[in-house]
């Protein structure tokens, strides 16, 4: 019996490896291979069944960091606004990005609106969007990439979007590329711990966090962080 439970033990402890550091890397490896175009029509196929009233806004803002993105980029940027309270924003692979009214309301200067959609713009550019997706969604993900059906796996995608969650080191990397292009397109970049700051406060209204921040709650350190990059 004792080889049976030491047998079991390796087990458990290789699956957890694999669930820890494979599947992590498995993602970031697949994100790579995944053709532009086809992260496109994946996030506008999921745009459609996610938020299918949301009309484009902050354009000139999304424009002004678009352009600013040191060496350019093979994304085509679009923000749009979606009714709802929820303090959410996310960024959909392929560069369409959703702000909810919920943090739309917040950001009452162009420079706050810039921070949002500076800091989704890297979730997009370091291809974060496409990790989670083959993150939560691995198998269902690597057949729709095999046979290039994109609407089949965004359809799955919109009945399971909260399994969808950024790691930490995401939400790190993605603030200080969000500051890094502030500063390039002429905003001030202690705006992005501004809007930070803006939805700490929003957790103390609600009660919960909001599920933008869901993935990594410590907010102080990304504020302090965020402010020593903007002074640097």
């Amino acid at each position: 019996m004792q080889w049976l439970a030491a047998l079991t033990l390796a087990a458990g402890y290789g699956v957890y490896g694999i669930w820890t550091w494979g599947l992590p890397w498995a993602a970031v490896t697949a994100a790579k291979l995944v053709p532009v175009k086809w992260e496109q029509h994946l996030g506008e196929a999921m745009m459609t069944s996610l938020a299918p009233g949301a009309k484009p806004c902050w354009g000139e803002v999304a424009q002004r960091l678009e352009r600013a993105i040191d060496g350019g980029t093979p994304y085509k940027f679009e923000v749009r606004c979606a009714a709802g309270e929820e303090v959410n924003a996310f960024a959909a692979p392929g560069g369409s990005i959703v702000v909810f009214e919920g943090i739309r309301s917040r950001m009452v200067r162009d420079e706050l609106a810039a921070a949002v959609v500076a800091h989704e713009m890297q979730h997009v550019l370091k291809r974060h969007s496409m990790q989670a997706v083959f993150r939560g969604f691995a198998l269902q993900a690597l057949f729709a990439l095999l046979l290039g059906d994109a609407s089949s796996l965004a359809a799955q995608l919109a009945g399971g979007m909260t399994a969808l969650h950024y790691q930490r080191g995401d939400e790190e990397e993605a603030d200080r590329g969000a500051v890094e292009l502030m500063r390039r397109a002429g905003f001030d970049p202690r705006a992005v711990a501004e809007m930070l700051e803006a939805l700490r406060e929003a957790t103390k209204e609600g009660g919960a966090p909001p599920e933008w921040l869901s993935s990594h709650p410590d907010l102080d350190g990304r504020i302090a962080e965020t402010r020593r990059l903007a002074a640097r």
